[in-house]
């Protein structure tokens, strides 16, 4: 919605993020540019998008110091900012937020949608008219280049941590590397907080910062001589090493970055975030295949129906979403499969076994599942995935690992 109201939304308590996220779509005339997770980048973030209002939620058990820090942050390097703070609730017998100096206004959580909105209205100083039907929103444009011949490129996400999804994107992308007869690349769009590396314990000598910095200069043989390499045959693009680093990776430079790795590999595999920043949007628009990973819990389910919801909006990306539950039959399984498929009005079309204690050895290890337990459950399903949503192109023999595996890999039939 280009005539919309453009916020930059700074929360990283995960409640507060999701909660605000939903209202703010609800309204029409405002537009979401980007939600910061991370606040030490918000001045970055502000200075570079320009939005006509930031808000930013402040927690006063983490230091109200903290965030008139950084709101200081924000004014120094963008004089011109409006600041919404909405501040988390204080105990019963706290006494009232004190103003935090050069903020636009203060407003308090749980906040009223039509307070909220009015006093966006007021801050901004304009009411835009907003489209006589409502139009899907529009996903990041993504510079598109020649894809590999028959490339495909599978999304990992979910609607909230410790479900599983680094640990799928990272086993689905090895089994791939075995077996697929494609060159299989594994890219970390957990820009903040990714796990990739540490899962397959690498030590990275280059990142995404370091090849989105040289990514006009790259063709598909430099490419491959800059990303990580795992045994299995995997190519790896781990997450900048720095916290700060991500705020230099701009959407620009992310899709320009994903085209040449689409172009360069057969599969290209995304695990992105769990706060549905831009990166991960710019994954969607590329994705021919979005797992959803869930569990079966309440909590679970219900965050994940919000997220599906929200991704259907999107034009185009409903029919690419696939659910996924993982750790089916685990002791916190509390929500049949039916029940979940109602809650999320889609059918589920992968269950992964629960497989806990593997799981955990192969993360201590920095090692696949299949070097753990190749013959389990969870490991056949994982290479079932893997043959469906990424057929061979030679027999999975040509790619068969040496040794004492060599028998114990799903085999096509």
């Amino acid at each position: 919605m280009t005539d919309g109201i453009r916020v930059l939304l700074v929360a990283s308590q995960e409640d507060a993020r999701r909660d605000l996220l939903a209202l703010l779509e609800s309204m029409e005339p405002i537009w979401v540019t980007e939600v910061c997770v991370a606040p030490a980048v918000a001045p970055r973030r502000v200075a570079d998008l320009q939005p006509e209002l930031t808000i930013m939620v402040v927690d006063p058990d983490r230091g109200e110091s903290t965030a008139a820090n950084l709101i200081q942050g924000i004014r120094k390097q963008t004089p011109e900012a409006t600041v919404l703070v909405i501040n988390r609730p204080r105990g019963a017998q706290a006494s009232p937020h004190p103003l935090l100096e050069g903020t636009s206004e203060q407003l308090d959580l749980p906040v009223d949608r039509d307070v909220l909105l009015a006093t966006i209205r007021r801050l901004t100083g304009r009411e835009p008219v907003a489209p006589a039907t409502r139009s899907a929103p529009t996903l990041p444009q993504v510079i598109l280049a020649d894809k590999h011949p028959g490339s495909r490129t599978i999304v990992v996400t979910g609607a909230t941590g410790e479900v599983g999804c680094t640990t799928l994107a990272v086993n689905l992308a090895t089994t791939l590397a075995r077996t697929s007869g494609r060159e299989v690349a594994l890219a970390d769009f957990e820009l903040l907080f990714g796990a990739v590396d540490t899962l397959l314990d690498i030590a990275p000598e280059n990142t995404l910062l370091e090849i989105v910095r040289s990514v006009d200069r790259l063709d598909s043989t430099l490419l491959k001589r800059m990303l990580c390499h795992h045994e299995s045959g995997l190519a790896i693009l781990p997450r900048p090493i720095e916290l700060i680093e991500a705020a230099n990776l701009t959407p620009e430079s992310l899709g320009q970055t994903l085209a040449l790795l689409q172009s360069t590999f057969g599969a290209v595999l995304i695990d992105t975030s769990k706060g549905l920043q831009t990166s991960d949007f710019i994954a969607f628009e590329s994705a021919d295949v979005i797992l959803v990973v869930i569990q079966l819990e309440p909590t679970i389910v219900k965050q994940t129906a919000k997220l599906v919801e929200c991704l259907r909006q999107f034009e185009g990306l409903a029919p690419r979403l696939q659910i996924v539950a993982n750790r089916v039959g685990s002791l916190r399984t509390t929500v049949s499969l039916e029940a979940a498929e109602e809650s999320l009005q889609s059918p589920i079309t992968w269950q992964i076994p629960n497989a806990t204690k593997s799981f955990h050895l192969a993360r201590d290890r920095g090692v696949p599942l299949d070097a753990i337990a190749p013959r389990s459950d969870a490991q056949r399903m994982i290479a079932t995935m893997a043959r469906t949503l990424v057929p061979s192109l030679v027999p999975i023999e040509a790619k068969s690992p040496r040794g004492f595996f060599r028998d114990r890999l799903p085999r096509e039939r």
